[in-house]
């Protein structure tokens, strides 16, 4: 791979851990209805976010890779376990909108998310690192191919 090759992937690869994590956060304030509260959460469970942003970015990155090489292929499982890594972010950002919950009938749905949010983080977790190790083993089929 070429260094602007390299240098596209790696600013993708950025530009969607920050745009992950700009999505958690506003989801957070929605939910917080506070600005500070989010950014108390994400320092609070740092371990447990940080990988999820990271995986989400690595994803995006190994995606562009693989349209640079071969302009096809690999972007379904980055949606699949992106989406699960998102998903997940989405669902324990629910207990923070309990108010709404009885309006839409999902009152147990916010005492799950609430009660299980670190095993839904580990959970996520586990999925965003299949996700990745996924991609790396799509990106080196792709790249032996294009050799």
């Amino acid at each position: 791979m070429v260094k602007a090759d390299r240098a596209s992937s790696l600013a993708w690869g950025f530009a969607g851990a920050m745009a992950i994590a700009t999505v958690f956060y506003f989801l957070q304030v929605l939910g917080m209805q506070d600005w500070d509260a989010p950014v108390e959460f994400m320092l609070d469970r740092w371990f447990l976010i940080v990988p999820l942003i990271a995986g989400f970015g690595t994803q995006v990155g190994l995606f562009r890779a693989m349209h640079l090489l071969s302009h096809h292929g690999g972007g379904g499982t980055m949606t699949a376990s992106g989406g699960v890594s998102s998903g997940t972010m989405l669902a324990c950002c629910l207990h923070n909108l309990v108010p709404l919950f009885p309006v839409l009938g999902a009152s147990g749905l916010a005492a799950f998310f609430t009660s299980y949010q670190t095993e839904v983080f580990v959970f996520s977790i586990g999925v965003t690192a299949l996700g990745v190790g996924f991609m790396i083993k799509k990106y080196r089929l792709v790249k032996r191919a294009m050799e």
